[in-house]
């Protein structure tokens, strides 16, 4: 019983974190069951599932408080669910060492520019309708290998001058219909006897079910914090979370 409510904190932490500053549920959920020897396809169904109640609520969060750009979500979600069940699809099968380091490159690189941004206070750019479907795809590829979508799709919109309440609540908003395709896909791999990984749920369900707990009333609070923080200071702590996963997830390789 000390282990669920372990997972009830780690939930609310995360979901706290990832409404305020558009990433962290996913990259702080996998880590702790990746710790426990959770093989990494049931990781990754785990996560999503977990993300249906707190990211929708997160996303209602958002909505109500005006935090969105509806351009920006219909180009994530259409893309960001494309890239999700192909990365959901070949999980399984997938030598993801290259993949892993060019992403990790890559948040580095985009934390690193964000800081700096932060830093100077850049004024906020309208970007190319493009640069949603690529970030949304790639987003989506990265949430179905492994549960992070904001590391990549957050990060890109605030390196992109993207205002951060809106850039944080769209990409949250877009990460629960992302979540949903991604989730769907391994229910249907599991019906159709294409993934196996789904005898194991048995021990992942008490952790789910603390992470969900936790962060369902985390993401209502989220979506206010996104709205009133002062800008540079979210802004550079979006930054210095995306550095720091890129330099976690090396040591950790």
């Amino acid at each position: 019983m000390h282990e669920f409510w372990a997972f009830v904190l780690v939930g609310f932490f995360a979901q706290l974190v990832d409404g305020a500053l558009g990433m962290g549920f996913g990259v702080i959920s996998a880590s702790v069951l990746l710790a426990q020897g959770v093989p990494p396809a049931l990781v990754s169904a785990s996560v999503n599932a977990a993300k249906l109640p707190t990211t929708g609520t997160a996303a209602l969060s958002h909505y109500l408080h005006k935090n969105l750009d509806w351009r920006i979500i219909a180009s994530l979600c259409v893309f960001g669910a494309l890239g999700g069940i192909l990365g959901a699809t070949v999980l399984t099968s997938l030598k993801g060492t290259v993949l892993f380091i060019l992403i990790n490159v890559y948040l580095l690189l985009i934390g690193g520019l964000i800081i700096y941004r932060g830093l100077r206070d850049a004024v906020p750019r309208v970007f190319r309708l493009g640069f949603t479907r690529v970030i949304g795809f790639a987003g989506g590829l990265i949430e179905g290998i492994g549960g992070s979508w904001g590391p990549i799709v957050t990060t890109s919109l605030l390196g992109a001058g993207t205002q951060s309440r809106y850039a944080i609540g769209s990409s949250n908003f877009s990460e629960f219909v992302v979540s949903i395709a991604v989730f769907a896909t391994f229910v249907a791999a599991f019906a159709m006897g294409f993934w196996d990984g789904g005898s194991d749920w048995r021990d992942v369900a008490l952790p789910v079910a603390g992470l969900v707990l936790g962060g369902i009333p985390a993401a209502v609070v989220g979506g206010y914090l996104s709205k009133i923080a002062p800008k540079r200071p979210l802004t550079v702590a979006v930054g210095l979370l995306a550095f720091s996963i890129g330099i976690y997830r090396f040591a950790t390789m």
